[in-house]
């Protein structure tokens, strides 16, 4: 998916429509451009990309195409030097003063560590974002990247949905399912489905319309669909509500959704790893990915999930002869590894003959329930993380939360959640209230969003941060016009 910020529409009367791509050029440019910087720092391939939407009028097609491209590139620091054993035999030396004392101390460190003082200076903050290099290229074709631009193009406009009304041939089963899944509020009179849009809850919209986002997949791989949609927008400073529609006559070049063939040992763990695919796209799943330790044998699980250092497994424990599963279940109580057991009901066993989480399933594995034990040791893991992060101090005025969170060894969920005082989240960024005021100051008399637009491009800030300095953004359509500060009636 992509941000509402790279959201580019046509807008006639009362119509509303993505504008699509037809033509794969300018993807394979920024194809070549990425594959021309293998080996480039991050902030070399930037200043290329704003090269090419220099002087454009789809610069944000640019930009949502490098997007997309970049998802499937592999950053890495441009050192092989332990860059975390650097810092802190660095910061080990105590304060720098001045310059001679900074020179003294990389001196003494790149002896330490047999490299030359240049060489500890670039690895320092290597692993920084904008200092990683480029080293792999996961890219789909020129052709396959525009698609994915359409459908992502597509998702986003959906964010702003009322509602959605749509038809499909086939597929009935996986929608269905899926829309129970994403916890979508519907309607149907035997022939359309009606889908509530996240604009027309009272809250959550920003989950409700990535959940009705993530349908479209499920939709446009079906025969003869048809989409109607309600989307509302500003227009002369009034909300005004949109239609959007399409169908699959049109011809719209979508993905074409092809599928890796992974083998499996029954219908139950094929049916499993699709759903949980679909519907758990945050984590990473893998077929017996690795052998886990258990007294004097090994466990080979059928899957392992993968999230943020969070490592999970399931085994999933069939028609086996009861003394097959004797074994089974001795090696399950002989390692202190997380199992879950997913356990055929018709099996003469207990939830007390396991010793971790276990799930009872008639057919098919109850992926929802999957979930939750995952959720759960998602959250449990981030508290861990809250309770062990010492009190952050920051001498940045902005600070990158990725980076942060690195640095810390924290996920970035917990990070958002740690209160740091004086600092606010701003989109990836955390900013000091000091420079806020700072911000305030630069902006000055500016009204004009190109001007102010300029000014938070410099920072990399989101609008999130005019608001926490009193002003709010006036809209002439789709297009910011200008800022005013925030009174009492407008908040």
């Amino acid at each position: 998916m992509l941000t509402k910020d790279l959201l580019l529409v046509e807008v006639r009367r009362d119509k509303v429509r993505p504008k699509y791509l037809y033509d794969s050029e300018l993807a394979k440019i920024l194809i070549s451009l990425f594959k021309e910087n293998l080996g480039n720092r991050v902030n070399e391939l930037k200043r290329q990309i704003k090269k090419i939407e220099r002087g454009r009028t789809d610069y944000k097609v640019v930009r949502a195409l490098a997007e997309l491209v970049q998802r499937t590139c592999k950053f890495v620091p441009s050192t092989d030097l332990d860059i975390l054993h650097i810092r802190r035999a660095l910061f080990a030396k105590g304060f720098v003063v001045d310059e001679e004392k900074r020179d003294s101390i990389f001196e003494i460190v790149a002896e330490d560590f047999g490299v030359s003082k240049e060489d500890l200076e670039n690895a320092m903050f290597a692993d920084l974002p904008e200092e990683q290099v480029l080293t792999q290229i996961d890219v789909p074709t020129p052709e396959d990247l525009m698609r994915k631009y359409n459908l992502s193009l597509t998702q986003a406009l959906l964010f702003n949905a009322t509602e959605m009304v749509f038809t499909v041939g086939e597929n009935y089963q996986q929608i269905f399912r899926t829309i129970n899944y994403l916890g979508l509020m519907y309607e149907t009179d035997g022939t359309e489905l009606r889908v509530n849009g996240p604009v027309s809850l009272l809250k959550n919209t920003k989950k409700y319309g990535t959940s009705l986002a993530k349908l479209i997949p499920s939709i446009i791989q079906s025969d003869n669909w048809s989409l109607k949609v309600k989307i509302k927008m500003e227009r002369g400073n009034e909300p005004r509500i949109f239609t959007f529609t399409l169908n699959s006559k049109e011809n719209v070049p979508f993905p074409r959704f092809k599928k890796k063939i992974i083998e499996f040992d029954s219908k139950t763990e094929e049916q499993f790893y699709k759903d949980f695919v679909l519907y758990a796209p945050d984590w990473e799943i893998k077929r017996e990915p690795t052998f886990i330790k258990a007294g004097n044998y090994v466990i080979i699980p059928d899957f392992g999930f993968y999230k943020s250092g969070i490592t999970i497994f399931l085994e999933v424990v069939g028609f086996w002869t009861p003394e097959y599963l004797q074994k089974k279940i001795k090696k399950f109580n002989e390692t202190d590894t997380m199992i879950i057991a997913a356990v055929n009901q018709n099996l003469k066993w207990s939830r007390a003959d396991f010793p971790g989480d276990v799930i009872f399933y008639e057919k098919n594995i109850p992926i929802k329930t999957i979930l939750d034990i995952l959720k759960r040791e998602e959250e449990k893991n981030i508290e861990m993380e809250i309770v062990f992060t010492q009190t952050i101090e920051l001498d940045e005025d902005i600070a990158d939360l990725k980076t942060q969170a690195k640095l810390l060894n924290i996920s970035q969920q917990a990070l958002e959640q740690i209160e740091i005082p004086d600092y606010f989240i701003i989109g990836e960024k955390l900013v000091s209230k000091k420079f806020l005021e700072k911000l305030k100051k630069e902006i000055g008399g500016k009204r004009k969003f190109s001007e102010i637009k300029q000014i938070l491009d410099k920072y990399q800030l989101t609008d999130k941060a005019l608001e926490l300095i009193g002003y709010k953004i006036v809209w002439k359509g789709l297009i910011p016009s200008k800022i005013i500060k925030k009174t009492k009636s407008s908040e």
